[in-house]
């Protein structure tokens, strides 16, 4: 597997830079860009404070709890969120996180209005800002965006590193057909080579987000996260700026959409996770 190190920009260069990979569709680390956001100065105690007493499911590792071929996987254990958020300043070791986390909702008295930041890149940004925790050592397994849009995540607290894959991967990655996932553990990769040869075929980017940056993932690369240290991260998307755009963003939600509704209907998930593995097989040759 070859990484070579994400694009970067800082200072005054950010905007012509972000414009021009825009344009190209590829990756770029701004750095800094977010360093003057409210959340860059939102210590431990503030979050701890604005959530209060509420409690949230907590993510694992979706290939430790079978859940690999689904879209969603379900938290793995009901938590304060107070609890949680002192657990990474401390920095414990831990495969939990909150994925795609509604903070806005969960912590109201904080300030959450960021769109106006987005200005001089250009682009406009949907309201609806998601939110990432993790502990030392947890990882979101790889994947893309459904919906095929354009990311932008800002990073604070600590560090975390990503590794970023463009389509052209997608039989290296040994991609679960009618997913967005790979079947390759990411946690086990060193071990895993045997079985997945195509591993050492990969070509990708990586960088390590130090608090403060913002990293721009064009719609379809394949993301694979793992934090470094307690820290989290939020992530903005770029609403779609031509009728092309908007319309494969619109077949992305409703076939996904449909895939998340079913999957909760009593006997259809192990029925899918069955056609999929059968489908896999029958493209790579071996079992999932």
């Amino acid at each position: 597997m070859y990484l070579q190190p994400m694009p970067e920009a800082g200072g005054s260069e950010i905007s012509a830079k972000f414009q021009r990979s825009k344009q190209l569709g590829m990756p770029l680390v701004m750095r800094k860009f977010a360093k003057d956001w409210p959340a860059s100065q939102w210590s431990w105690d503030d979050l701890c404070s604005a959530v209060g007493t509420r409690t949230t499911g907590i993510r694992g590792n979706a290939f430790a709890h079978g859940q690999s071929t689904t879209f969603f996987p379900k938290p793995i254990a009901q938590k304060p969120i107070a609890d949680y958020f002192r657990q990474l300043e401390r920095n414990e070791t831990s495969e939990e996180r909150l994925f795609a986390f509604n903070l806005k909702a969960n912590a109201p008295n904080l300030e959450h209005r960021n769109t106006h930041r987005f200005k001089q890149l250009g682009v406009r940004v949907v309201n609806l800002p998601a939110y990432f925790f993790g502990a030392p050592g947890s990882e979101t397994r790889i994947h893309y965006d459904f919906d095929w849009v354009d990311l932008l995540l800002s990073h604070f607290k600590g560090q975390k590193r990503i590794w970023l894959f463009d389509q052209r991967q997608n039989e290296h990655l040994y991609q679960i057909p009618g997913t967005v996932h790979s079947a390759i553990d990411f946690s086990r990769l060193s071990e895993l080579r045997e079985s997945y040869p195509n591993i050492d075929r990969l070509e990708g980017y990586e960088v390590v987000l130090e608090p403060g940056d913002t990293l721009y993932i064009p719609k379809g690369y394949w993301h694979h996260i793992t934090y470094v240290t307690g820290s989290f991260s939020i992530t903005y998307r770029i609403w779609p700026q031509n009728l092309n755009e908007w319309l494969k963003t619109a077949y992305s939600w409703s076939v996904g959409g449909i895939d998340i509704l079913l999957n909760k209907l009593p006997g259809i998930a192990s029925w899918q996770a069955q056609r999929r593995a059968k489908a896999f097989e029958a493209k790579y040759g071996r079992p999932l």
